[in-house]
């Protein structure tokens, strides 16, 4: 060993720092079980706590007393190391790289504030980023026992008082990433036979269980695994109108469901049989990512696949900035026409982004597309998939017991033994009751059941089968904290508990349906119910509840009026009985006060005024059908689609807001019936005709066990179940009635038949005496809804009814169940067409007929429907969904694995004799983890990927030319980040290596500009869009690609990297540049900055990211400046660097300049 550096200058008793046994002087024992049952933040938070407390009584190890405190960024410690004389011997800050996934899965970096440190010292410091997680008192534990070592050994020269055992530990300890390099050629393969075999094995088994798996390579040794079915087999578990009510994109055309995990971090299997990360999958910081969507195929394709995967992305501009690039705009555009040369032609062309709509964003089969579900079922994967499966391992419990196992855990934050001891019956329960569901509902295959505990775990079966399960159940649980609700019944569409934290999430951290997707699929939905909004905000019938909560600030709409409150008896169907109650009154804190902006607090309003800012709100909103030409613009690759919210800056915030809850709150399922086999025949064309789906939980089993019950007692109903009527209301009324449901609770026109819902036998009665007009219309609305009516369908037991002649009075409301949504407004485009659909055989046939084929509802003769005195046909809802699933049935097509899964299925072990002692078999040990190998598609040898001959090809005289004057690489390292970049190194190379194309790849790194300084790199960046601006001017001028230097700070990858463009010069923002390139080829993006940069980050990523920044046309295209050819100097990047981070608020990297310069 290498004796201490002679300027350390430390006066110790040498005795008090030999290696002993940790002295810690605190009241009580540490108890390393404590906080055991907490998890990330909160285990910090509690950890650092209770390590504060020891240290005021005085917190020792080997010899060593050490005092904390919180740094100021979240997950910073600062330490303080000094001797029993309370002389300082070292000062160490530590940073826990994500908190969320502390303390076993976490990063913990270090470095030392003081300005002298030894070099002994200084390798203790380095050496805590390659050490293994654990919880913060051991690290402080293990950081002491260094410190005392590096010390005792500087004053007695490495005494032999060292056992053996302590070396081992030590070398156990000083795990290195490159441990997984330095096997041989011959452990390498059989590395590879027991991964490859390994997931031959569970490939097999997903296959057995009719699923589709899949491996996507990102490059290098990273991969993301995929598990995928067609829809249309899901619909053979999920009622069809259930599918189409949550996302009409499910069975809109062929889809597959598929499931994507990522964070590998290129081990496998990262998991232990108990559901735990294993060993080198925690020692590389493996974190596991689950993604849910949509694809035509089987998997998506790799490129989407890496969008998906990417963490960090570009900068999204605020409102204030995009006033500011408006104005600079301006002012650049003024000055370009005075500065622009006489002798040559202004080209405005070349400052506008190229007209949209010109190219259509693709739509291949490969792509993966979020829907409705998506980010709740990503929620509870990436929240909740691994502890259930650890609860289920680890007390032999199903996916329902575990569950709510886990929920009482993180209600409680308790240990999960403690609350399994607790709770054991009510959890067992859970299990017992989904057992007895499994017979009346098609649940997945459970691949845990009866799987020792010994026994690996098949992780892309188990998380697809999960989520399969949580899908089929979605609507019994809230969708954002995944809790079972309590309901006897879930209602059609899934929705959220009633607590109000998850309502505040649902409507304003956007974890309800898409607007953007209703407005475009949807719009007259949406303009119906922005109408019915705004006619019961300007009529005063709005009650609540009210959009409180969402953080709203308004205009103050002045004194509200004193309205006395009209009555008008109407119905319910939320199946509760309700009883007469005063109108709620919201009670506002105090008076709104204007603040800065002009603006008030909703919330601080009286319920009065409310309503007049919602109406003003909502009328500031442009036309739904505006909405949706704006949302359809065709954009061109690397161009982020419209956004709402850009649309119109004159519209405020909270308009949006108010247009969102309008649809959101909606828990019924509204949908335009436009195909004319689906109308209800017999009804006055100038009703529109919508299909309503209750959104109730309860009223669809009460309404079901109604009929059940009246089957059983009246031969009548057993033939006909059901009788049909109608009902209309004050449009002012329907706002209320579609969220909460009717009732009757109110009279006005008296009640001369019995109290009860009233329903008539023929819709001129519903439709005209009590269909009143509103008074009040949204003027932008293309419905402009005067009259509403609804078709009600009812218990057939009119003797049971309070009267049944000459109307249906029913007081049951549990017997009565909205059909269909009649809206009278303006006349619709006659005829309605039906979009575009499959034609099938059968469908060619059916068209020859009469529409009246279609098969219709039989209704009692004894209480006839009618219209206008005149009987009416109501479509057998079956039908159509009959016809739409045989289409999709036609449109599959199974498509056979590809060349990577193909590799995996026909695997054989290599055969070839091992280095080690014949007599020594080789186990395949199902716990050992290793990194995944690239997959041999045959036994024969491999070969290199072959290159298209139009692949792009390195121009070794343009890079040397644009390195000539290049200035000296950066001189300050640090074993550490010589470690990192030396491993960033090494997967650049790999991946440009194993890239099937470099035109696919985007970037090259020429590997004779590799020097013997490491911290220092060139990187072409080529093969842009054709389409964009900025390839047609390097076409235009020749130019092979575009040069960066990347520069290394000594404290990677906890500092970012500094990226410049070498060669060529781009025209500057203030001259109508643009691709997020500063004035001085620096790149303006947060995640370069230390706001944004985190050190699990890879340069390839970054790479990837900072060419979609250059392809992005947003606020402006990147072109090239007229002098294309003067390249960049060092310093004007750096102040262009800096000057766009004062700009957007980010904190720049410390040692910028030194780096530099």
């Amino acid at each position: 060993m290498l004796d201490i550096d002679d300027s350390m200058d430390v006066d110790l008793d040498v005795t008090v720092y030999t290696v002993q046994k940790p002295v810690v002087a605190s009241k009580s024992a540490y108890d390393p079980q404590k906080n055991a049952h907490l998890k990330g933040r909160r285990r910090f938070t509690a950890d650092l706590d209770d390590i504060k407390a020891e240290c005021k009584d005085g917190l020792m190890f080997h010899g060593l007393r050490v005092k904390i405190r919180p740094g100021d960024d979240e997950g910073s410690v600062e330490a303080f190391i000094e001797n029993q004389a309370a002389k300082h011997i070292l000062a160490v800050n530590l940073l826990i790289s994500d908190t969320s996934e502390y303390p076993s899965s976490h990063s913990c970096f270090g470095y030392s504030p003081d300005p002298d440190i030894s070099a002994r010292l200084q390798d203790v410091v380095e050496n805590i980023a390659s050490q293994s997680s654990r919880p913060l008192r051991e690290t402080l534990e293990k950081l002491l026992s260094s410190v005392a070592k590096a010390i005792s050994m500087s004053k007695q020269k490495a005494r032999a008082h060292e056992s053996e055992t302590e070396e081992e530990e030590e070398e156990e300890e000083d795990y290195t990433y490159h441990d997984f390099d330095d096997f041989d050629t011959t452990d390498a393969t059989v590395h590879m036979d027991v991964v490859m075999t390994r997931l031959k094995q569970e490939f097999i088994e997903i296959v057995g269980t009719a699923y589709r798996p899949g491996l996507i390579r990102l490059g290098g040794d990273d991969f993301v695994l995929s598990v995928s079915l067609p829809v249309i087999e899901l619909a053979d578990s999920v009622p069809p109108r259930a599918l189409m009510a949550w996302d009409r994109r499910l069975l809109s055309r062929s889809e597959h469901l598929i499931l994507l995990i990522s964070g590998f971090r290129s081990v496998y299997p990262a998991l232990e049989s108990d559901g735990t990360y294993t060993l080198a999958a925690s020692r590389l910081s493996s974190s596991l990512s689950f993604k849910v969507g949509l694809c035509r195929r089987y998997k998506p394709g790799k490129e989407y696949v890496e969008e998906v995967a990417r963490k960090h992305g570009l900068i999204i501009q605020d409102a204030e900035d995009e006033a500011r690039l408006a104005a600079e705009k301006a002012a650049a555009q003024a000055q370009l026409f005075v500065e622009w040369p006489e002798d040559e032609e202004f080209d405005p062309a070349q400052m506008e982004v190229v007209p949209e709509g010109e190219e259509e964003e693709g739509e291949g089969e490969e792509r993966f597309e979020r829907f409705s579900l998506s980010s709740s079922l990503e929620g509870l994967m990436d929240h909740s998939f691994l502890k259930v499966l650890q609860l289920r391992r680890k007390f032999d419990l199903g996916w329902a017991g575990a569950e709510v196992l886990h929920s009482e855990v993180e209600k409680c934050q308790m240990k999960d033994d403690d609350v399994f001891s607790m709770q054991r019956k009510n959890i067992l329960n859970a299990d017992k009751e989904e057992s007895k569901l499994g017979r009346t509902t098609i649940l997945p295959h459970d691949p845990l059941s009866g799987l020792a505990k010994d026994t690996p775990i098949n992780l892309p079966l188990a998380a697809f089968c999960y989520l399969i399960r949580r899908l089929s159940l979605v609507t019994r649980y809230c969708l954002v904290c995944h809790n079972k609700l309590q309901t006897d019944f879930e209602a059609l569409k899934p929705y959220v508990c009633d607590s109000k934290l998850c309502s505040y999430q649902y409507y304003s951290l956007n974890h309800g349906p898409s607007l953007e997707y209703e407005i475009i699929h949807n719009p007259q939905t949406v303009d119906l119910l922005v109408s019915l909004a705004y006619d019961a905000a300007t009529e005063h019938a709005m009650k609540e509840p009210l959009p409180i909560g969402m953080g709203l600030r308004v205009p103050h709409p002045g004194p509200a009026p004193n309205v006395q409150p009209q009555y008008r008896h109407h119905m319910a169907w939320n199946g509760q009985p309700v009883p007469v109650q005063e109108e709620p009154i919201h009670v506002p804190k105090g008076p709104a006060v204007p603040g800065d902006d002009g603006l008030v607090e909703f919330d601080d309003l009286d319920i009065g005024q409310m309503r007049l800012a919602i109406s003003k709100l909502i009328d500031s909103l442009p036309p739904i059908d505006e909405m949706k030409k704006y949302l359809e613009r065709r954009v061109k690759a690397g161009k982020s689609k419209p956004k709402l919210k850009e649309m119109d800056p004159k519209v405020l915030p909270a308009a949006w807001a108010i247009l969102r809850w309008c649809v959101a709150s909606c828990t019924a399922h509204i949908e335009e019936i436009t195909s004319p086999d689906e109308l209800v025949k017999g009804v006055d064309p100038v009703w529109r005709q919508f299909r309503l789906s209750v959104g109730a939980p309860d009223a669809e089993a009460k309404f079901k066990n109604s009929v059940a019950e009246a089957q059983k007692i009246d031969n009548n109903a057993k033939k006909y179940p059901v009788l049909y009527a109608f009902h209309g209301s004050p449009v002012k009324n329907w706002h209320s009635i579609v969220r909460h449901g009717l009732w009757f609770k109110d009279v006005a026109n008296g009640r001369a038949y019995g109290n009860g819902v009233y329903l008539a036998k023929d819709s001129s009665i519903s439709m005209g005496s009590y269909s009143t007009p509103a008074g009040a219309t949204w003027r932008k609305s293309s419905i402009s809804p005067s009259h509403l009516a609804a078709l009600v369908e009812v218990v057939n037991l009119p003797s049971q009814f309070v009267s049944s002649n000459p109307y249906f009075v029913v007081q049951n409301t549990h017997w009565l169940m909205c059909r269909y949504l009649l809206v009278k407004g303006a006349v619709p485009l006659d005829p309605v067409e039906e979009k575009p659909k499959v034609v099938t055989k059968s469908s060619k046939k059916k068209k020859s007929k009469d529409e009246t084929t279609v098969p219709l509802v039989q209704l009692d003769p004894a209480h006839p429907t009618q219209a206008s005195h005149k009987p009416i046909g109501i479509p057998d809802p079956a039908h159509h969904v009959e016809v739409l699933l045989d289409a999709r049935r036609q449109e599959y097509t199974h498509v056979e694995p590809d060349s990577e899964d193909l590799s995996i299925f026909e695997f054989e072990p290599t055969k070839k004799p091992l280095k080690q002692s014949q007599s020594q078999p080789v186990i395949e040990d199902d716990d050992e983890d290793y990194r995944v190998p690239a997959p041999s598609a045959s036994k024969a040898k491999a070969k290199a990927p072959v290159k298209p001959k139009d692949d792009w090809k390195h121009n070794e005289q343009w890079v040397t030319s644009a390195v000539e004057n290049l200035m000296p690489p950066p001189v300050d390292a640090t074993p550490s980040a010589t470690m990192a970049v030396q491993r960033e190194l090494k997967s650049m190379l790999k991946e440009q290596d194993n890239a099937n194309s470099f035109k696919e790849l985007g970037w090259y790194m020429p590997p004779d500009l590799i020097g013997d300084n490491l911290f220092q790199w060139i990187i072409e960046m080529h093969s842009f869009d054709p389409d964009i601006p900025i390839a047609k001017d390097m076409k235009a001028n020749k130019l092979n690609s575009i040069i960066f230097e990347v520069r290394f700070p000594p404290d990677f990858p906890i500092a970012p990297p500094f990226f410049r463009i070498l060669t060529p010069r781009f025209l500057p923002f203030i001259q109508g540049g643009g691709g997020h390139i500063t004035g001085g080829g620096s790149i303006c993006m947060d995640l370069l900055t230390s706001s944004g940069w985190l050190p699990s980050y890879s340069v390839p990523a970054v790479i990837m990211q900072i060419k979609l920044a250059i392809s992005n046309l947003e606020p402006r295209p990147a072109r090239l400046a007229r002098d294309w050819q003067r390249s960049y100097s060092i310093g004007e990047a750096l102040e262009g660097y800096k000057r766009a981070a004062a700009t957007h608020g980010w904190q720049l990297p410390k040692g910028i300049d030194h780096l530099v310069r």
